[in-house]
C-alpha cells in the first residue's frame, strides 16, 4: 500500500530542529528542507507523534503497533521479544500552504509552483500517479483560502517570494515565558495554523510480528517462562487507514498549551 495524506494544523505548530545554534533572536527554530530551507516535519518527528498517538488515542494492539513502527525495547508488559523494524516507511512532511494576512479574508493559504511541482516529483519517484492540476485541484478542496490560481494576489505565487514568508524574517515568533520568576525564558518559531502538509506513507499488506507470550503458571516475572510466537498482522491499508484517516494527532512541542494539533486526511492510495 502506497498513499498520500495531507496534513493540516489546526493550531500553531512548532517541530524543533535540534540539530540547529541560535545565533540571533531565535532559540529554538523549526525543521526545514536542508536542501530548499521551506519548512517540514523531518519523517522521525512524524512517525514518534503517530506512534504515541496510536499507543495512547488509537489503542492499537500491541502486535499492530509493532507491525506499523516497530519497536527498540520491550514494552513495558515484556510482551516484545525483541528488536523489530516496523514494516511501514514514513517520509518527510512537506509543506504545501502556509497562511497568510488577507486583506479581504481571515487569511489566504500561498505557495509555488515549484514547490508543489517538487511533491508532485516525489510521488513520481515512489510510482504515486498524482499530477500537478490533481495536487492542486485537491489542495483547493481542503480550505476555500487556497484558490488554486497564478499571479498577483492569488495563490500561487513566485518561489522567490514564498521562500521569503518562510523566512526567520517572516515567521512567527513567540515568547515563552519563565515560571518562575520575571521576563522570558526563550524564543521560538511556529507555523501558523492552517499550514497544510503532504506525505507519504508506504505499508506492505501484511507484517510478521515476533512476540513472546507467558509458558507455564509462575506468576512472578523473574520466575515466568516465555515461548516465542510470530503473529501475522494482516490489512496493514486498513489499520494505518482506520487509525488515522480524519483524526486529530499532535506533533511537535508544547501540546500542554495547545501547540501541534493535526489533522490527517488521506487523499490518495494506490
Amino acid at each position: 500500500m502506497k498513499s498520500v495524506w495531507i496534513i493540516q494544523a489546526e493550531t500553531n505548530i512548532h517541530v524543533g530542529n535540534e540539530n540547529t545554534s541560535s545565533v540571533g533572536i531565535i532559540d529554538k527554530e523549526i525543521q526545514r528542507n536542508v536542501l530548499t530551507t521551506i519548512p517540514c516535519i523531518n519523517a522521525s518527528s512524524l512517525k514518534g507523534a503517530m506512534n504515541e498517538y496510536a499507543t495512547s488515542e488509537a489503542k492499537l494492539s500491541p502486535a499492530e503497533r509493532v507491525a506499523i513502527f516497530g519497536v527498540d525495547k520491550k514494552d513495558k508488559k515484556e510482551e516484545i521479544v525483541e528488536t523489530q523494524k516496523g514494516g511501514c516507511l514514513f517520509f518527510d512532511a512537506c509543506l504545501l500552504l502556509l497562511p497568510v494576512q488577507d486583506d479581504n479574508n481571515l487569511y489566504k493559504l500561498v505557495t509555488s509552483r515549484e514547490t508543489l511541482e517538487q511533491y508532485v516529483e516525489l510521488l513520481k519517484l515512489m510510482r504515486i500517479d498524482l499530477s500537478y492540476s490533481d495536487l492542486v485541484e485537491e489542495l483547493k478542496t481542503r480550505d476555500s483560502h487556497f484558490d488554486g490560481e497564478e499571479g498577483a494576489g492569488k495563490s500561487i505565487i513566485e518561489h522567490k517570494a514564498f521562500t521569503e514568508l518562510c523566512s526567520n524574517d517572516e515567521l512567527p515568533i513567540v515568547a515563552r515565558n519563565s515560571l518562575i520568576g520575571t521576563g522570558n525564558l526563550w524564543y521560538e518559531q511556529v507555523l501558523p495554523q492552517k499550514s497544510i502538509f503532504g506525505t507519504i506513507l508506504i505499508a506492505p499488506s501484511s507484517v510478521e510480528v515476533s512476540r513472546k507470550e507467558k509458558d507455564g503458571e509462575a506468576q512472578e516475572s523473574e520466575k515466568a517462562k516465555y515461548k516465542t510466537v510470530s503473529v501475522s498482522v494482516q490489512n496493514m491499508d486498513k489499520i494505518i487507514t482506520k487509525t488515522f484517516d480524519k483524526q486529530i494527532v499532535q506533533i511537535g512541542a508544547n501540546a500542554t498549551i495547545g501547540y501541534g494539533y493535526c489533522q490527517f486526511i488521506k487523499i490518495k492510495e494506490v
